[in-house]
């Protein structure tokens, strides 16, 4: 439950901020809302809620407006219908259902909500539904485009997680449901993060691009080049509401479950992954963007965003899926079931506590040879785009081997005393600066003395061929081939003092012992080696 500052804060960050939708159309502050909701079609009611609540009378014969206009408990409510000019629809032959705030509920607003500046046609909803039919949780979208939410827990029914305490008879065009408290509205996620999750909100905002939409643009010509010209329409495209979900979108099909941090446990984790890095990384502020964009970000929303609207013990399923169709293992232990937040298109809960697994900053970065080359073809493969391959022209051969790192590695073959020039070079990606091991998991054959590159500077050179034997790691330990010739040899790295991606390059420098020379690789590793 937001309190009334955060109320306002929300309210005045939606219309500064917000985009050009219906909900932000109307001049309100604060977050405050009451909804009318729309025609609850008549049906039979259970004994407990007849118990409970007033009991249909098929032949009372007024208009809902004409009684809670009389209704002197509904006063302010319908002083306030009345200043907005909205008493003349409710009069009308359409039918309406209307969520009514008794007097006592606005007479418990804090005086830093102004009631006057309310809009009350942002809360009169198009929708008919019949609340004894609710099971769970329901949206109900309101005329401005806003969504009201509805649920039962425990026999009991709630409007906007306030608890509706009456029910009237069927009136001529309608009928309400009486709450003694001020329902407070639900913002959309993308509402929620700007306020309370604002480094989120800048991550999925900042993907945010404009696309020539080629479908509804129209072909008037060619350019210089012979590139067609088009008489342009863009349209906005976000990469994260693409793959995710449409956090700014309020629909009555689509719902989605997020599990995230605050952002104070966000700040705090990033303060206590600088200090385990050390050096010139002290706090959440030395933790470079890029990183948390490209590395953190991606793996807490792959394993955190779910179709539908979860229970907890929905989350603890051994089968859950995440919202990619992707089989994901939650502890929900380290959910804190009370911290449920309630969105108009979904719900949000957050850790207990949230820390930033050492793994994706401080554990090995491995690159298997298959990750270098792309199939173009049946057993036909060539290096990736960001693979950089230097002097003879050879295609790489994925060749396939149950005694290797993942079943296969990369050979380049460059014949028999081959004396040209070869290298082939690529990349890893978002490495913080540390003392690294280089390891190189290899064939003996096809042989060649390569020299290893980091970042331009040389580390090391060495003959594949020496990997057919037993050999000293630089740490002292002893590598040993297996039965089908795969060894490994490795170099220290300590020329990475700055974050950022590290180039890895192998540069032929002569034949080997073998008669067949090439290039082979198995996989490649950085590993982080402290003193």
């Amino acid at each position: 439950m937001f309190s009334s500052f955060q109320i306002n804060e929300m309210g005045r960050e939606i219309i500064r901020y917000g985009q050009k939708k219906k909900l932000l159309n109307f001049p309100w502050k604060g977050l405050l809302v009451w909804s009318f909701i729309l025609a609850l079609i008549a049906a039979s009611c259970t004994k407990d809620w007849d118990e409970h609540y007033a009991p249909d009378d098929p032949a009372l014969n007024q208009t809902l407006w004409d009684y809670i206009e009389a209704e002197e408990s509904f006063s302010t409510f319908t002083n306030l219908v009345v200043q907005n000019g909205l008493d003349s629809l409710l009069k009308g032959n359409q039918q309406f259902t209307l969520f009514i705030p008794n007097n006592d509920a606005f007479s418990k607003v804090p005086d830093s909500i102004d009631i006057g500046e309310f809009i009350m046609s942002h809360l009169i909803s198009p929708n008919v539904f019949n609340i004894r039919n609710l099971s769970g949780l329901k949206q109900l979208q309101t005329l401005a485009g806003k969504f009201a939410l509805l649920e039962k827990v425990d026999e009991m029914y709630y409007f906007d997680e306030v608890e509706i305490i009456h029910s009237s008879p069927q009136f001529l065009n309608g009928r309400y449901y009486e709450v003694n408290q001020l329902p407070l509205a639900k913002p959309n996620f993308e509402e929620y993060f700007r306020v309370y999750l604002p480094g989120l909100y800048s991550y999925l905002k900042y993907q945010t691009y404009d696309s020539l939409d080629k479908s509804m643009s129209t072909p008037i010509g060619f350019d210089d080049n012979g590139n067609t010209v088009y008489d342009s329409v863009f349209i906005t495209i976000n990469p994260f509401e693409d793959q995710y979900f449409p956090v700014s979108e309020e629909t009555r099909e689509d719902y989605a479950s997020f599990i995230l941090f605050t952002q104070e446990q966000y700040t705090s984790a990033l303060d206590e992954m600088a200090l385990q890095i050390g050096g010139a990384y002290q706090s959440y502020e030395d933790i470079p963007l890029v990183w948390q964009e490209s590395v953190l970000l991606p793996v807490v929303l792959d394993n955190g965003i779910f179709a539908d609207i979860l229970s907890i013990e929905e989350l603890s399923s051994p089968t859950l899926i995440n919202i990619n169709g992707e089989h994901v293992v939650l502890d929900v232990a380290t959910i804190d079931p009370d911290s449920r937040v309630l969105c108009s298109n979904g719900i949000i809960y957050h850790f207990y506590d949230f820390e930033v697994d050492e793994s994706l900053y401080s554990g090995e970065n491995k690159r298997e040879g298959e990750s270098l080359i792309d199939s173009v073809g049946v057993d036909y493969y060539v290096w990736k785009e960001s693979v950089i391959v230097q002097g003879e022209i050879v295609e790489p051969t994925k060749i396939r081997s149950d005694f290797a790192s993942e079943g296969g590695y990369v050979v380049a073959g460059l014949g028999n005393s081959f004396a040209g020039t070869y290298s082939v070079e690529f990349t890893f990606q978002n490495i913080f600066p540390a003392r690294y091991r280089l390891e190189w998991g290899a064939n003996y054959r096809p042989s060649g003395v390569y020299t290893v590159y980091i970042n331009d500077e040389p580390i090391g050179e060495y003959d594949i061929f020496n990997l057919r034997s037993a050999l000293y790691s630089v740490t002292g330990e002893i590598f040993s081939p297996n039965s089908a010739g795969f060894n490994k040899v490795d170099f220290w790295v300590e020329n990475l003092t700055e974050y950022g991606d590290v180039r890895v390059k192998f540069e032929y420098k002569a034949k080997g012992v073998s008669k067949s020379n090439g290039f082979n690789i198995d996989y490649v590793s950085l590993i982080p080696s402290p003193l």
